[in-house]
């Protein structure tokens, strides 16, 4: 019986290359396709639109902070206004979470009502021009200035 060394096991399982990988990344390079996001859309402003009447919950409020911090990081990469107008967005929501801490309920200020649908309709519209791949490098960069303590922290 023929003893193989560890060295040489590990030469024989080795995996091979995977062959597709230029392409896969060619594919998530591309920008989404026309009316390929509606869905995450739609859920995003039902979610906001619980959060504003007040029927909201942890869940729907880490969704729309999530997609504003995102939305930040992207516009960084495009337009100083754009910035603007998601940072109004994520003040906006921290209002609203001093709101939900104070009496257990979610629910907009006067400010907030303006603000915050302006930063989602920013924020889809970024979207729809991005590729899957920015949008996963600002979700990771997102992830990393939270852990960081720079973005809008999500409800633990």
């Amino acid at each position: 019986m023929k003893k193989i060394s560890l060295y040489a096991r590990k030469r024989m399982h080795k995996p091979e290359p995977d062959k597709l990988a230029p392409l896969r990344l060619l594919d998530i390079a591309q920008p989404y396709e026309p009316g390929e996001m509606v869905e995450e859309h739609v859920a995003t402003k039902a979610a906001y639109i619980r959060l504003r009447d007040g029927d909201g919950t942890e869940d729907d409020f880490d969704r729309v902070s999530m997609i504003l911090n995102v939305g930040l990081l992207r516009s960084e990469q495009i337009d100083p206004l754009l910035v603007e107008t998601m940072q109004r967005g994520q003040m906006a929501m921290v209002r609203m979470k001093d709101r939900y801490l104070r009496g257990l309920r979610f629910g907009c200020d006067a400010q907030g009502l303006q603000d915050i649908p302006e930063a989602i309709d920013a924020y889809e519209t970024v979207m729809d021009a991005s590729s899957p791949l920015q949008m996963k490098l600002a979700i990771q960069g997102a992830y990393a200035r939270i852990s960081g303590g720079q973005l809008l922290e999500i409800a633990a």
